[in-house]
Order: C-alpha cells, then sequence, then structure tokens
C-alpha cells in the first residue's frame, strides 16, 4: 500500500524490495488500484481511511513505515482483511464499520473536500465523528437535483427558424449585448443575425423584444419559493399555451369526452406533446439524502460561492397534463376533514416525515391529504401506464401541482411525462394514452389495481411503512415506483385515500363510483 497525492501522476506500484514485483522493470509493474475503504462525515466531507493511525494505535510511526494489504485469507469477512506493517505491527478491519470506531483510536473528521481540490483540511475544523464506507456504496453520493419545464410563451407567434436562434446562448448574448434606452433590442443587430441566418430581421426583432420583456418580468416577479415556481408551469399547462414552433405545445381535451363519471373529477386534460426539460445538479449529500436546497449540510459544488452557473442537462419529451376539478376535491376533503381517525392518519404521517427531516436538518415541509391524494393518483396512473404504453416504470416521471402555502391561489395537478436526452424527443406513445379512448380505461384499471395489494390487508391496515415510515398504505406490491420517478423519492403515498380504507371505505376520492371499472 502506498500514499498518493490526488493528482500524483505515478499509479504504478513503488515495488520496494520486500514486495513480490520489485524485479520487473518500472512500465511493466502492476498498476495500483483505489482502496475500497473510505470515511465521511455527516456534513459530507471524505478522506482516505487513515490504515497507518488504524494499524499503529497504540504506537508511533514514521515515512520509513510500510503497509501492506492481505484481503480475505482466512474470512471473507471483514476479520478476514489484514493489514500488516513492516514493523510488524497488525490488525484486520474487524470493527471499522462502527460508528465510532475512527473516533475510538483519536481520528476525525478535519474537513478534506477532494471534489473541490482541498485535500489538506485543517485538522479540529470539522470536528465530527467519521464513518467508514466503502468506496462504490449507495450512501456516499446523494445528488440533489432541481428540474424545470421549459415556457417559451415569447415564441408561439414566431417562425421555428427565429426560435432556435434566440434560445442559441450566443445570439441571445449577441441581441442582448447593448440595448437601446435599456430596454430595446438594436435594429441593427437584429439586421446582422437575421442576414447570417436568412431570416425576416423585423420578425426577429419582435420575438427578440418579446422574450427580453418576458425575461424583465420574471426578473421582477422572482418565484420566492418552488410552489410559486411551478405556478408559472401549472398555469401555461391548463391554458395550453405554446404551438408547434416552440418546444412545448399542450393540446387541450373536453374532459367531457372521457365519460360523464371521470369529467365529474377531472377539469382539464391536456395532451404536452412536446416539452423541454432542464435538470441541474444543485449539490449533494453524503450518508443520509437531503431534499432541502437550503440545507446546510448540502454539499456544493465549487469553493466559488458566486460561480453563477450548475451542471445541467436539457431533455425533450412529452406527457399528459390532468387537472382535478377544485370542488370535487374540496368537498372531498371536508368529508375527510369530519372523520377524526382520518384526521389522525395524515397528521402522523406529517409528523413522522418532518421528525426525519428534522433529524437530517431540514426545515418543516407542510403535508396535507391534498397533496398526498395527488401523488398516490400519479404513481397509481405511472403504474398503469407502464404496462399500457410500453415505457418501463423508471421511463415516466411525474410532476405534482399542488397548493400547500396559499390556500386562497389553489392548483390540484398532475404531469406525467417522458423526456430523454434526444433532441427529437420521444415517440408519442405516451400522448396517445391520454386521447379520450385511451385515458378512461388507464384510470378505470389504475383505480381497480389500486383497490387490492398482494401484500393486503397487511397494507391496507398499515400504520406507517417505507422509507423514513412516511407511507401509509403504500408498498412495492402496488404504488410505489422506481425513485427516479418520484419527487419525493417514494415517501408521502396513501393508497386510503383513492380507494377507502376497509372500516372507512367512504373516506376515498374514487370510492363513490366516479369511476366504473370494467373488466374484461
Amino acid at each position: 500500500m502506498d500514499e498518493l497525492h490526488l493528482f500524483s501522476p505515478r499509479r504504478r506500484c513503488p515495488c520496494r524490495s520486500d514486495l513480490d514485483c520489485h524485479s520487473m522493470p518500472e512500465n511493466r509493474r502492476p498498476w495500483m488500484i483505489p482502496s475500497r475503504f473510505v470515511a465521511a462525515c455527516p456534513k459530507g466531507h471524505i478522506e482516505d481511511f487513515p490504515f497507518m493511525r488504524w494499524v499503529h494505535r497504540e504506537s508511533d510511526w514514521d515515512s520509513q513505515h510500510r503497509l501492506r494489504l492481505l484481503p480475505g485469507r482466512s474470512s471473507a469477512s471483514l476479520s478476514g482483511i489484514r493489514i500488516d506493517c513492516c514493523c510488524g505491527k497488525s490488525e484486520t478491519m474487524t470493527g471499522t464499520f462502527n460508528p465510532e470506531a475512527l473516533h475510538g483510536i483519536g481520528h476525525d473528521c478535519s474537513g478534506n473536500m477532494p471534489w473541490v481540490g482541498d485535500i489538506e483540511g485543517k485538522p479540529g475544523h470539522c470536528g465530527e465523528y467519521l464513518r467508514v464506507v466503502q468506496r462504490g456504496a449507495s450512501n456516499v453520493y446523494f445528488p440533489l437535483t432541481a428540474s424545470s419545464i421549459y415556457l417559451p410563451l415569447w415564441g408561439e407567434d414566431s417562425e421555428r427558424a427565429i426560435n432556435k436562434i434566440l434560445d442559441e446562448t450566443s445570439s441571445w448574448n449577441a441581441l442582448t449585448a447593448e440595448l437601446d434606452d435599456g430596454k430595446y433590442i438594436q435594429t441593427v443587430r437584429c439586421e446582422i443575425l437575421a442576414t447570417i441566418h436568412r431570416v425576416d430581421p423585423e420578425e426577429l426583432r419582435q420575438a427578440a423584444q418579446r422574450k427580453l420583456d418576458g425575461t424583465r418580468e420574471i426578473a421582477d416577479t422572482h418565484p420566492r419559493s418552488e410552489e410559486e415556481f411551478r405556478r408559472q408551469e401549472y398555469e401555461a399547462l391548463r391554458s395550453g399555451r405554446g404551438g408547434e414552433t416552440t418546444d412545448l405545445m399542450v393540446e387541450l381535451q373536453d374532459p367531457s369526452g372521457y365519460g360523464a363519471k371521470l369529467a365529474r373529477v377531472l377539469s382539464s386534460i391536456g395532451l404536452v406533446r412536446k416539452l423541454r426539460e432542464t435538470r441541474v445538479l444543485v449539490g449533494f449529500s453524503r450518508l443520509l439524502p437531503i431534499e432541502d436546497p437550503s440545507s446546510p449540510n448540502l454539499l456544493p459544488m465549487s469553493q466559488n460561492a458566486d460561480l453563477g452557473w450548475l451542471p445541467a442537462t436539457v431533455v425533450y419529451g412529452e406527457g399528459i397534463f390532468i387537472e382535478f376539478d377544485y370542488s370535487s376535491l374540496e368537498a372531498w376533503t371536508k368529508k375527510w376533514h369530519s372523520h377524526v381517525k382520518v384526521k389522525e392518519r395524515i397528521s402522523s404521517l406529517s409528523e413522522r416525515y418532518n421528525e426525519r427531516r428534522s433529524e437530517r436538518g431540514m426545515g418543516m415541509a407542510m403535508v396535507t391529504e391534498k397533496y398526498v391524494l395527488l401523488h398516490t393518483i400519479a404513481h397509481a396512473l405511472i403504474g398503469q401506464l407502464s404496462f399500457d404504453c410500453g415505457y418501463g416504470s423508471a421511463a415516466l416521471r411525474e410532476r405534482i401541482y399542488c397548493n400547500m402555502e396559499d390556500p386562497d391561489r389553489p392548483m390540484q395537478g398532475v404531469l406525467i411525462y417522458t423526456a430523454s436526452g434526444d433532441s427529437e424527443g420521444t415517440l408519442g406513445g405516451l400522448v396517445r394514452q391520454g386521447e379520450p379512448d385511451h385515458l378512461k380505461a388507464v384510470f378505470e384499471r389504475a383505480i381497480h389495481r389500486a383497490r387490492w395489494c398482494s401484500s393486503d390487508p397487511v397494507c391496507i391496515e398499515s400504520s406507517g411503512q417505507g422509507t423514513d415510515n412516511a407511507n401509509i398504505a403504500a408498498c412495492h406490491g402496488c404504488v410505489l415506483l422506481p425513485e427516479t420517478s418520484c419527487e419525493t423519492g417514494n415517501r408521502l403515498l396513501d393508497r386510503g385515500l383513492l380507494v377507502g380504507v376497509p372500516d372507512m371505505p367512504e373516506v376515498g376520492f374514487f370510492d363513490d363510483a366516479s369511476i366504473n371499472v370494467t373488466t374484461a
């Protein structure tokens, strides 16, 4: 074993005289491989496992001491991995995964952040206990991503070629480098750019001015929360904004065409034939996942706090937007609140969920029965759509639009979509399932499947299960999905809100036969 600098060019075995390969030519010696044991702290700092200190826990050492790792000689467990030193000291890896193992030998976190080039650390700077983890373990890296649906509302009346020009960063920067009176696009710049791309300069100027005005409007009314941010998407989707020449195209459908009973609970349905999503890596954490971008334990992507950009990907796809009827949801909510036991069902769920958030240093989150209902409906529909349209459940994603902070501005919508890195997006299979002839059957089968689970009656009578105990009647046999499809990591789900529970079937949103289930 040899400790190398993070940016060391040497990666071959040092091959000192006491090792087996010392007789090989230097350019033929074996490549060294990183150790599979590392140490991380709850604040996200990470460093090499202190092998030398582990072996010499009761004695000193110097630069002349050399280590050798002998794996699996006597056992496949940690007790079979032995670290030998040339001085005669030897220790196995037994006990290294105990939470206070490294603290017990006087080694605590020094604050190393190698992903930004900080590998020296500062003794005593962090002071947290280090936890030993395997280099490829899932809890070494939990990414936190944010996503947004692109709303090119300024380009609804423009040609596709003009919209493409204005979406290019270099072209947009050239147009906005200098403005007349600080707020108008210069005509001469539009003429130059229009000549290069062979488009009408006046149409280019008008479209660029609409985009500039819209950018300023967004800057002046910058969303203060995720709910305000999503409200802009919600209003665009429910209004059928966008068009064939933009990266957003929503075709609204009349709910009455989906059958009278389904139309009673739906307000609008939008076939999102085109959408563009931007996914941004906000930060990451170690040991425990973090969902709040404002958490102090979220690790930065750069030492420079004013970097001004984050790594992101742009994907294209399609989807189905479903807006539920406000009056139906309000009537169901009042009926829900009339049951004391049912109110306790959500309050206990919220309490458990926020208790775990508090343990991770995250703020309190509001959990309402309306959000849990919309979230569970989205999971039930995704599960059914994965059977009906051929997409794997991991390829479909959800986006929940629900007002939890502002009761005076209701939102009750669900966007189920798929997106890929290809610039042409997907093939239309998901949108086709949103047409009247198909979506009614999808709803029927989804609600029918939600009434039964292979784990019933254990699942439907559960008082808490799943990750962080933050689900009630929801398990892998019914409505859980791959975590990449869910916004909350398969938390805050309850089938009881959809179809009722055995002792209170009337509290289910779909229990009053608002959806007829047809079977072959």
